[in-house]
């Protein structure tokens, strides 16, 4: 029974680690320590990637509910969700987008990898981001028109299988060269990714109370297998921006898929 309990204790503290590992990994928010452990492997915190996201959600969802009690329109509020969501993270998600984006007018796999190191954003990067928060706005107001509630448990749901699925993405194909955010993490283990999306799926089921979530997680899935293929032919590999893009990919897929529900 010592042993057992034991484990637990041990296992939790592990976890514990893990956490704080993502919220490093994933937030700007002040307060988070900026030192890995030394003794547990950087990808386990992919597994707390979902609860990470909703810790980001949370937090951008109490500015947009006092807003909507107070009768802002229905595109402003969600306009901010995403803005503060945006702020948390450092746009870390949005920048990888971008890069992703921009890197299309690379002529060859080198070309496109010195493309996405550029701090500067090209035309494409900024068409990527346009097209893609028009769809999370237009799907997120559809969602605030049926009541607060459904838009905060479609919010959820985005926020954490859409993370869910940066875990099943960096499992599924390696970085493309031994630099970079993606190597530096590392790739997660199978238990970890299963881990990572079970825990998720079930957060989001939970969450939103919606069988939309099956439905949801499953186009989800695949885009962002095909999307990390197609990763893999243009650039050898899922970057960190390539992680980054298939957040945003797979959140505007969820998000469709909850307001068409």
């Amino acid at each position: 029974m010592d042993k057992a309990l034991n484990n637990i204790i041990k296992n939790a503290r592990l976890f514990q680690q893990d956490c704080r590992m993502a919220a490093m990994i994933l937030t700007r928010l002040p307060g988070v320590s900026t030192d890995y452990p030394e003794n547990r492997n950087i990808a386990n915190s992919y597994a707390a990637f979902p609860l990470i996201g909703v810790l980001v959600a949370a937090c951008a969802a109490i500015p947009a509910m006092a807003l909507s009690l107070a009768n802002i329109p229905a595109l402003a509020v969600v306009a901010v969700l995403l803005a503060v969501a945006a702020l948390i993270t450092g746009g870390l998600h949005e920048d990888g987008l971008a890069d992703v984006a921009d890197s299309l007018g690379g002529s060859d796999p080198a070309k496109r990898l010195l493309i996405m190191r550029d701090s500067r954003i090209g035309a494409f990067g900024v068409l990527a981001l346009i097209l893609v928060l028009v769809i999370q706005i237009a799907c997120l107001a559809d969602l605030l028109a049926e009541g607060m509630t459904t838009l905060m448990g479609g919010w959820l749901a985005c926020a954490i299988l859409s993370r869910a699925m940066m875990a099943l993405q960096a499992w599924a194909f390696p970085p493309p060269d031994n630099s970079g955010f993606a190597h530096s993490v590392g790739r997660p283990d199978m238990r970890v990714m299963l881990i990572s999306m079970g825990g998720g799926f079930v957060l989001a089921l939970m969450l939103s109370g919606s069988l939309a979530i099956f439905i949801a997680a499953g186009c989800a899935a695949v885009a962002t297998y095909g999307f990390g293929y197609l990763m893999n032919r243009h650039i050898g590999g899922v970057n960190g921006d390539g992680l980054g893009a298939t957040q945003m990919i797979s959140a505007s897929i969820i998000l469709m898929v909850m307001a068409a529900a």
